[in-house]
Parts: C-alpha cells; structure tokens; sequence
C-alpha cells in the first residue's frame, strides 16, 4: 500500500519506474492520487469533474514500458475533449454539455504515455483570466496562502500539483496560461515553441495559432518526458511541426555551455516589478553567471507591445463554440449564461470585420520580426514572470464586474511578460527559483523558436544548482 508521504514524494517519472518495477500497481497509484483529491479539493477547489470508474477500467489496461506508466493525470476543462467528460469551459452555457465519446487527440497521446485521468481541472471561464474564478466552479485557491488566486488560466492544474494531487497536470498558454500558474503556485511552467503541439481542436491551431497545450509539473524532467511523448505532427494540421531530439529526456544532463543572456526588468509596455521580483531576477542573473553563462542588458525594440494582439482571435474563437452550442441546444445564451469576460469577448468578435484580423496577423508578424532581430545575438532572455505576488482572490473578478477596462488595466500589470512570447511563438518557461514571505517566487526564461531542448537542458541545470522539487505549501487545516 502506498502512502500518502510515498506517493507525494515521487514526481509523475518516479512512479512510473515504480510501476515498472512492479513494485507498484497503476490501481495502487490511482487510489493514492483519488485519496489526495479527496483530502485536499475540498479546501481547494481545483477539481471540478471527477470519473472514478473510468479511471479504474483504464488503469487495469496499462501498458507497463510506457513512460508515464500508471501516474494519475487530471484535464483541463478546455481545449480537448475527453471521453466521459464533459467540456465546459467552466461556463454556465455548457454545464449540462453531453460527455464527449471520443478522446481529442492530444488525449490519446496522454493515453499512450500510460496517463490515467481521473477527473478535470478548473480553469477561469474560456480561460480568459489571470485569477481562477469562474461562476460555474467558483474560485480555486492556492495551496500556498488559501486567500490568494492560484493563477489562470491554468490554475486548477497548478493547484492540484503544488498540494500534492498529482504529479502533473495539462496546462494550456495563449498569454501566459501555464507560466501565471506555475509562478503562483512554485511549480515548472514550460511553454513549448508554437506548433509543436496539436491538441486536436476542430478549430484547428487555437487562438490564431499562438495557444500551446503542455503540463506544469513539479520537475523539469516530467515536462521533458511529457513534451517527448506528445510532439507529433497531427494530419491536416497548417501549422510547421518542430521535431525534437529523440534522446530529449536523456539529453538533459547535458548541461548547456556559454550561453548569451539577455537580461530586461520591464516589461514591452514598460511595467516594473516590485523589488523582491527585481532581486529574484538579479540573483537568477549571477546564479547563471556562476554556470559560466554570459549575460547584459536586453533593450526592448519599439511597439512590441503584444496588449489586444490576441484580442481579435480569442474573442472570435469564443464568439463561435457559442454560436456551435447555440445551434444544438436551439437557443442563444440567456441571462446569467455567460460570465461578463465572455459576453464582454462575444460582443467584440460581433464588431471584428475581416480586416481587423488581417491587421492583428499583420501586427503580430512584424512582433516577431523586431524580437527576433533584437535576440540575434543572444541564446535566452531573463526577465520577471510576474511583477508582483498572486494577487487576492476576488481582485479580479470584481474588477471584471464592475469595469472591462479597469480590470485589463489591473490583470495586465500583474503579468505583463508572458503573452509577448506567445505572439512570437518562443519557448519560455517560469522557473521557481526562489520564495518570499512563504510565496513562491518565479523567474522567466525564453529562447529561440525550436529551442526547446534547449531550454529544458538549460532548466534542469538550474534545477540541480538551485533544487526547488521538495517545497511544499502548507497543509490544509
């Protein structure tokens, strides 16, 4: 029987060797994890679905050489569909949604990787918000101080795997989605190069091709492996797939040599982080230096602001999954259906015209262009994930209900360093480097499109340097 210590101790590798071993059972593993889920939601909220009996019928079936072999998984509730789920959206409009009968097709890699899943996580609604607070579900809290947001969108995830649910968790990123949560909760936020992960959507490439589907994890080698069982070109899909090294979990001892940093504090619209964030970023800068890395001063080129690039697509993309529910259920959203974010987002894909979505592309290619002129002559950049702590749970939702723009104003100034580099397509990654005042405190790094490997190798060369796996929040009263 496995303990609880046991099953915690062990990132989601570590039990699969477990499993290999036969020392364990997937069964053994999944009653561990849907005794943790029992003990720990309550005082969280971080899953919103649970399917114990499918869970069970899967972990009977799997197949010992995986590499995830066994290790319980949990879903986001957006982006992909998974048999015996519905997908919600953590929206009011979509909670009676029949359960999907078929797997999306990044859910059949996860399968294939010996993943079980037993449940799903919360998520803000369409995943529109730093916080993690939607009506449907209500709020998540973080593991780490309970009055305070674990981060969004992906904060459900990030929740369950800082306390302890499981070993990792799916995280999506189409403005900082996995990084936010992950810097929240004292977790591994890797953000993979665009196009290297299709989650299936009938959408194709969501949000105009800039959303990334991954994990946060507690170790950089679980999101290594998991990055590994997952990249794989998808038919139909428009988008160029990036290969990688078929060694790439191997490959992470191979710590990088003389890298060129680029380190910057403000963000492209000119927002500055507090000081204990500015000191974070400081010592991560001679922590590097003291890896024979090289680092200077990075300069932002002018009008990189990413504000509203996205803005044209994520509101269509909402604005028609809700016209698709409206058709089968025979009727549009009634009052209370839609949270403010979305019918805010609704309203404004009812403005776009079609040129207003050529400007965006157009803006967000000549993004690219200046960034990547301006890293020709480095490796990475260093800067903030955030500007400050996770915020109060409520901020933003009350901001949201009362002024659309006061709470852009207000959720923007909290994480203004992510969704730059979803618009460029780079590889970045929040890494949990240091604490402050009991809260985690992250750092962000981001490479060159297609360096993936590298950053992961250069990730877990930190992780040996400076090792955060065996933090751990409090545990619930």
């Amino acid at each position: 029987m496995l303990t609880s210590e046991e099953y915690r101790r062990q990132d989601a590798t570590g039990l699969a060797a477990l499993v290999r071993k036969g020392e364990v059972s997937a069964g053994e593993l999944l009653d561990a994890a849907l005794a943790e889920i029992d003990r720990l939601n309550p005082a969280l909220n971080a899953v919103v679905a649970r399917n114990d009996t499918a869970a069970r019928q899967a972990a009977e079936s799997v197949d010992s050489d995986a590499p995830f072999a066994g290790v319980p998984f949990l879903a986001k509730d957006i982006n992909v569909d998974v048999a015996g789920f519905r997908t919600t959206h953590a929206c009011r409009y979509f909670s009676d949604a029949p359960e999907a009968t078929e797997d999306s097709a990044l859910v059949r890699r996860w399968r294939a990787a010996g993943l079980v899943i037993p449940g799903r996580t919360n998520t803000p609604e369409f995943a529109t918000d730093y916080g993690c607070e939607p009506e449907l579900f209500g709020p998540t809290a973080n593991p780490w101080d309970r009055t305070r947001t674990p981060g969004g969108s992906s904060g459900g995830a990030a929740s369950a795997v800082a306390s302890g649910m499981v070993p990792m968790a799916h995280a999506s990123d189409s403005g900082g989605s996995i990084r936010v949560p992950a810097a929240c909760c004292g977790l591994f936020g890797f953000k993979p190069s665009g196009g290297v992960i299709a989650s299936g959507s009938p959408m194709g490439p969501l949000v105009g091709g800039i959303n990334v589907d991954h994990v946060v994890s507690r170790t950089v080698r679980d999101s290594a492996g998991m990055l590994a069982a997952t990249a794989a070109p998808e038919a139909g899909q428009p988008m160029p797939w990036r290969g990688l090294p078929d060694d790439l979990v191997t490959a992470l001892s191979q710590a990088p040599e003389g890298l060129r940093v680029g380190v910057v504090l403000t963000s492209p619209a000119g927002h500055e982080p507090d000081r204990a964030t500015r000191d974070a970023v400081e010592n991560a800068r001679k922590l590097l230096e003291s890896l024979a890395h090289r680092t200077e001063d990075f300069a932002w080129p002018e009008d990189v602001d990413p504000y509203d690039c996205a803005l044209p697509f994520w509101a269509s993309e909402i604005a028609a999954v809700i016209e698709a529910r409206a058709a089968a259920l025979g009727r549009p959203p009634g009052k209370g259906d839609l949270g403010p974010l979305v019918q805010w987002s609704v309203e404004q894909a009812r403005r776009l015209s079609s040129v207003d979505m050529v400007q965006a592309r157009m803006r967000m290619t000549a993004i690219r262009r200046k960034i990547a002129g301006a890293m020709a002559g480095l490796d990475l950049l260093l800067l903030p994930a955030l500007t400050e702590p996770p915020l109060e749970t409520g901020l933003l939702t009350d901001l949201v209900n009362d002024d659309i723009d006061a709470w852009a104003e207000r959720s923007f100034r909290f994480a203004p360093y992510t969704e730059i580099f979803n618009v460029t397509g780079q590889p970045a990654m929040s890494v949990p480097l240091y604490q402050r005042d009991g809260l985690p405190l992250a750092v962000q790094m981001v490479g060159h499109v297609g360096a993936d490997a590298l950053m992961l190798r250069l990730a877990r060369q930190l992780e040996e340097a400076a090792p955060w796996h065996d933090r751990r929040p409090p545990e619930p009263a």
